[in-house]
């Protein structure tokens, strides 16, 4: 991309050197361990790198997010002159702290910090920090202030910063711990703000503003009891009220979180990324849910479901492959007609529907 502070270090060595060490933002270091995207779909640009193959990622043109190579990520700023503001500032963020904890707290523990890199680093740390700030044109700010920057980017990065791996569609952690909202209370938020926002076609919703105390108009997942079935219902609203980007991140983290003993809220997590039009983790949750069923008219109906988002997703490979395995749980008896349909859909051979009476 094109920001004229990465135009500096690209075209002023003594600037990138410093950068990358001991600021460790390597220009020459972007590409990251693996295939990544934002849950969004929003652009994702890598711009950097640090020794520990952790990559910086500019978002959508704007803010930064920094991902790890052990599966973490965050923004880290909400464009790059902030967050090589905090990087240089920063080198050694002390992550016992956070902006809560007060600024004699906060400057004691990043003067520990720092004495420690001091003795790995040499006593020029101060002077190269002061040389790099001002060949970029940064101001000298307060740990304090780049603290409290630091962890309000953090604190952005859901919905719409979330990063997935590519292949797989998991989420990686989040870097900060900080607190968020629940789904309900930001549906109630979205309310209040305009109790007559219209509703996404085809959606029930939260009628009126005050005393709201439930999903009204909407009902659990089918098969899904307990909080998981409240919180689906509730996340299923986001999506109604037009807060998407916050439904699909629920609803991949509910998704990374299951095993193989809750095959029915799977199962409801396909539906509920299929109501948001997001056929690819629709797909994904299908995909886990059909290989947990073991009656074959249970496993046929969960390919062929699995089929048809695979080909909603764009697909047509891993749609047929899915129709394999239904015709494989067939075990020799005749195909139902939804087997037939989908095989009529993708040209697959061999299907034979059951004859009608």
């Amino acid at each position: 991309m094109t920001h004229p502070l990465l135009e500096l270090l690209h075209t002023r060595p003594r600037l990138s050197e410093l950068a990358a060490y001991p600021f460790d933002f390597d220009i020459h270091r972007a590409g990251h361990c693996e295939d990544v995207r934002l849950a969004s779909g929003a652009s994702l640009e890598p711009i950097a790198g640090d020794d520990t193959g952790g990559t910086y990622f500019v978002c959508d043109g704007g803010p930064v997010l920094y991902a790890s190579s052990e599966g973490d990520a965050g923004l880290i700023g909400a464009d790059v002159r902030e967050a090589l503001d905090i990087l240089i500032g920063l080198p050694a963020c002390p992550a016992s702290v956070t902006p809560q904890d007060g600024e004699e707290r906060i400057l004691a523990a990043v003067a520990e910090e720092e004495e420690e890199l001091r003795e790995w680093y040499g006593p020029t740390l101060d002077a190269d920090r002061a040389e790099l700030r001002a060949g970029l044109g940064l101001p000298e700010r307060s740990p304090v202030e780049l603290l409290a920057r630091l962890h309000a980017a953090g604190a952005r990065t859901e919905p719409d910063f979330v990063l997935l791996n590519a292949r797989e569609g998991r989420a990686y952690r989040l870097m900060h711990d900080e607190p968020r909202p629940s789904v309900r209370d930001a549906v109630l938020a979205a309310v209040r703000e305009d109790p007559a926002r219209p509703r996404a076609a085809g959606g029930a919703g939260v009628e009126g503003s005050g005393g709201v105390d439930g999903p009204e108009g909407v009902d659990g997942p089918e098969g899904v009891d307990g909080p998981e079935g409240s919180e689906l219902a509730w996340i299923r609203l986001a999506g109604r009220r037009g807060l998407t980007e916050l439904a699909r991140v629920r609803l991949i983290r509910m998704l990374d979180d299951t095993g193989p003993a809750d095959g029915a809220l799977i199962g409801a997590l396909a539906e509920e990324f299929a109501l948001l039009g997001d056929f690819w983790q629709a797909a994904r949750a299908q995909r886990l849910y059909a290989s947990l069923q073991d009656a074959p008219a249970d496993r046929v109906s969960a390919f062929c479901a699995l089929a048809r988002l695979e080909r909603h997703a764009g697909d047509p490979d891993a749609a047929r492959r899915a129709l394999d395995r239904a015709v494989a749980a067939l075990d020799g008896a005749p195909a139902p007609k939804e087997l037939a349909g989908e095989a009529l859909a993708l040209g697959h051979p061999g299907v034979q529907p059951v004859p009608r009476p």
